[in-house]
């Protein structure tokens, strides 16, 4: 089985070194490739390649990552999870371990796992990612206790199946309705959330009205 790591990049020069290097440290003799999916306008891609990963260009969108991630990676399994060093990709075995029980789809938690004080934002953890998940629950009948997850894995055949093509950060909610409608089989696992280096990029009320409209559109399709 081949992993294709695929971490979305948008000037993170402050991190992109040491989340591609706690990669290759975690994998150790699997069979992996890096791609760093990039829309920077700083030293990140140059980093990247000089660290041996494979990097694909795109327009700026946390969507469009990977979409180009995706379709660039060879590996059986996608391996999802931001450049920024928030989650601790020494973790990610434990979701590939639950790939092995036979699930398609398995989300890193945070939730569910340890978080650093200050590394989400308190209208995020309190309000946003609660309100979502509800929604998720009402709307989709289905019990996450962290949809906005970026640490994530899935098949490469799964992925592929799933069709998707949001551009935004919605990506995020319509993987989750869409492995829902296909009937692939979700699980989560506790993940580790860790204060960002660098700026974030996400803007609260511009991005959750997007994964609210993407919802709202597709309850009943």
């Amino acid at each position: 089985m081949k992993l294709s790591v695929i971490l979305p990049c948008r000037n993170e020069e402050k991190s992109i070194g040491s989340c591609i290097n706690d990669v290759k440290k975690v994998l150790g003799k699997r069979r992996y490739e890096i791609i760093v999916s990039d829309s920077s306008t700083d030293a990140s891609p140059s980093i990247a390649r000089s660290l041996g990963a494979k990097v694909v260009t795109h327009e700026k969108g946390y969507g469009n990552a990977y979409l180009e991630g995706i379709e660039a990676a060879t590996g059986d399994v996608i391996v999802m999870a931001d450049s920024d060093s928030t989650y601790n990709l020494g973790e990610v075995p434990a979701l590939i371990n639950k790939l092995d029980e036979g699930y398609d789809f398995v989300l890193g938690s945070r939730f569910m796992g340890a978080m650093e004080d200050g590394a989400m934002p308190w209208l995020h953890r309190y309000v946003g990612n609660p309100l979502f998940n509800l929604l998720f629950r009402v709307l989709f009948g289905m019990k996450i206790t962290d949809s906005h997850s970026g640490f994530r894995v899935i098949t490469r055949d799964a992925a592929k199946k799933l069709s998707l093509e949001s551009r935004g950060m919605e990506f995020a909610s319509e993987m989750i309705i869409k492995a829902k409608r296909h009937g692939l089989r979700i699980a989560e696992v506790p993940a580790s959330y860790r204060l960002r280096k660098g700026e974030s990029k996400m803007r609260s009320f511009r991005d959750g009205w997007r994964h609210l409209r993407l919802m709202v559109s597709s309850v009943g399709k």
